[in-house]
């Protein structure tokens, strides 16, 4: 009998300590919503009115076409539509750099230059450099997967830029060109 009551009082107490793990969570996760804190990326923002139809111009042979379109069409924007507003990507750099030890660091990046014109492709914004970098390491004295793992944080980095470039273009507050005196 005393061991019943024993067995009972331990599912009790695991079941209230259970009970108490599920609401300190929870109340965590309430207290930071509270705060303000977003993941990236999960932000609502919405395209100002005046770049809701964009032309998009990026260089040749690059992925950020491909991010950028996929982002705008996110938000809404009507895309290639003539008369409207050029978003113009300029030049896109990607980068590369290896510092060897006995481990081998490799550290990618891509910078890409954008502006926004008007329809008839005269700068309405002053040219904004985006930067996107990673890095990564591996053993050369054992297999290594690098060329795959490069390949997938290239396809990151050109992502993370493109959302750099579309949500600071979102906010509509890029620093427009003075007019000359």
């Amino acid at each position: 009998m005393n061991t019943t009551m024993m067995s009972k009082a331990m599912t009790i107490t695991n079941s209230i300590q259970h009970n108490l793990r599920v609401i300190i969570v929870f109340s965590m996760a309430i207290l930071l919503g509270a705060c303000g804190f977003h993941l990236r990326g999960s932000g609502n923002f919405a395209m100002p009115e005046a770049y809701r139809n964009l032309q998009v111009i990026v260089p040749e042979g690059t992925q950020l076409n491909a991010w950028i379109r996929a982002e705008l069409t996110a938000l809404n924007v009507k895309l290639d539509v003539s008369g409207s507003p050029r978003l113009h990507v300029l030049a896109v750099r990607p980068t590369r750099q290896e510092l060897t030890g006995s481990l081998t660091e490799i550290q990618i990046g891509v910078e890409a230059d954008y502006r926004l014109e008007n329809a008839n492709g005269e700068a309405i914004t002053t040219t904004r450099t985006v930067t996107s970098r990673r890095s990564y390491q591996y053993n050369r004295n054992t297999v290594s997967i690098s060329d795959q793992q490069s390949t997938m944080l290239q396809t990151e980095l050109y992502q993370d830029a493109a959302r750099q470039i579309v949500r600071q273009v979102s906010t509509g507050r890029l620093p427009e060109l003075q007019a000359a005196s």
